[in-house]
């Protein structure tokens, strides 16, 4: 029996219970007469209260607000803008009123690069996507360094880098880890694919398990197989189709290409160490 109320605590390895996938509901947005489709379970977070984010139907880029998300000592340059589409959330439960032990957050965001010295250049090229995710990876987790570790990095990426075949443009799956000997944190799922020449989409998820323990530990304790499982659900369920404007800049882009599959593997970044201020100094991806 699987209910949010805890009335004890779980011995051994659990594995929780979470929505069932065969109820979710398809969301679909048009975003300049191209359409997203994907699909997933209702809004069911750990919290209740906490309210749900879902796309409008339609939208046009030139009256959307993409915001900065440039932070002084957090991130490494103004070099990037989003808009956020989606935000959900499901909990997941333990047998016999154990209650939550997990949860699964979803968000699902557009990414404009900009203010790069060089614009000139199509998200649909395979070496253009790879590089921009490159530097959003570096932006977003290259500065979390431990002084006391010697400056090393909390994070490491890309992990498990994984194009994908099944939708009509360049897109990848991949991993963000922590490093388990400077610090502890949750495993980071993105999916990145374009949906113009100069805007991506970001799917990122987040599966937590509800114990302040290492990631060795968690996995003793409570198995996130469930939270995987919905996770792939929901990704096998994209479906994007180009408008005629969108394919015409795809077709530009790809004009002469012989190969345009993306890179196998993409090993991790090699970040240079911040300074206390957590100033960047340089980057070196070779």
């Amino acid at each position: 029996m699987y209910v949010r109320y805890k009335l004890r605590k779980a011995k051994g390895l659990i594995t929780p219970k979470g929505p069932n996938f065969s109820s979710a509901k398809t969301i679909q947005c048009d975003i300049d007469g191209s359409v997203v489709k994907f699909k997933t379970p209702k809004h069911r977070p750990l919290i209740s209260g906490e309210e749900p984010i879902f796309p409008a139907h339609s939208y046009h880029l030139n009256d959307m607000f993409f915001r900065s998300s440039y932070q002084e000592g957090f991130k490494v340059s103004d070099n990037w803008e989003t808009f956020r589409l989606l935000e959900n959330a499901w909990a997941f439960y333990g047998p016999w009123f154990t209650g939550a032990v997990a949860e699964l957050v979803m968000y699902a965001t557009l990414i404009k690069p900009i203010n790069y010295e060089n614009d000139d250049f199509s998200l649909f090229h395979p070496r253009a996507f790879e590089k921009i995710i490159g530097d959003y990876l570096t932006n977003s987790f290259s500065t979390y360094t431990s002084e006391s570790r010697g400056g090393k990095h909390h994070y490491i990426a890309p992990l498990n880098w994984q194009p994908l075949t099944n939708l009509p443009v360049v897109a990848v799956r991949l991993q963000v880890e922590a490093d388990a000997k400077v610090t502890h944190d949750n495993k980071q799922y993105f999916l990145f694919f374009p949906v113009t020449d100069k805007v991506m989409a970001c799917m990122h998820f987040d599966p937590s398990r509800l114990l302040a323990l290492s990631q060795e530990e968690l996995d003793k304790r409570v198995n996130e197989s469930s939270m995987l499982e919905l996770m792939n659900n929901i990704i096998d369920s994209i479906e994007l189709t180009l408008s005629p404007e969108v394919q015409a800049q795809q077709k530009a882009a790809l004009a002469g290409l012989d190969d345009a599959s993306l890179i196998s593997d993409f090993p991790p970044l090699k970040w240079p160490v911040v300074d206390k201020e957590n100033t960047f100094k340089e980057l070196d991806n070779e």
